[in-house]
């Protein structure tokens, strides 16, 4: 009987220990993510609206590699197998970026905007439309409406992979 007792208690401090770890992920994705969010929306959207960045060779590789500095260190804190979470950060600020660029522009410089139209356009439903291209330095590529939609859709898809498969990770390892 005395074995028992034990074995529950030992059993119940594991479980409680695993849901502290649990909460404490929780707790830490909550946090970075509300800051990659906020790095998006009022660090890179404001760079990218004083910037003229279409004039500038290799603006928007600049800007790609941009999104993802502020959480490289945690690579360097957490170890490198924290990569998803790193990866989903950084594509979460790009996000933030494609989604919010001319809300921000309205909120900040009184930008004059079609909202509707523009969100139309970054969703893709305007199809063949080019409206900027992408300048990676020595080649730029026109951004269609219908390649716009594409890749917010594919960040939003790997974003959620990215983070399923870090949750999962870290929470696997806590229940044994």
């Amino acid at each position: 009987m005395a074995s028992t007792n034990q074995a529950i208690k030992t059993r119940l401090s594991k479980v409680e220990a695993s849901l502290d770890k649990i909460k404490y992920n929780a707790k830490l994705l909550s946090k970075l993510f509300i800051y990659s969010i906020l790095y998006g929306l009022l660090n890179i959207n404001y760079i990218d609206l004083v910037v003229p960045g279409s004039n500038l060779p290799g603006y928007h590789l600049w800007l790609w590699l941009a999104y993802f500095v502020p959480f490289i260190p945690l690579l360097l804190v957490l170890g490198l197998d924290e990569w998803e979470l790193v990866g989903s950060l950084g594509l979460t600020a790009s996000l933030m970026n494609d989604l919010f660029y001319n809300p921000i522009g309205i909120l900040l410089f009184q930008k004059p905007i079609n909202l509707s139209d523009w969100y139309m356009f970054q969703l893709g439903f305007k199809g063949f439309t080019v409206a900027w291209s992408f300048n990676a330095g020595a080649f730029t590529i026109p951004v269609t409406s219908l390649l716009m939609g594409a890749t917010i859709y594919l960040r939003t898809a790997i974003i959620t992979g990215l983070i399923y498969k870090w949750w999962s990770s870290k929470s696997s390892s806590n229940i044994k």
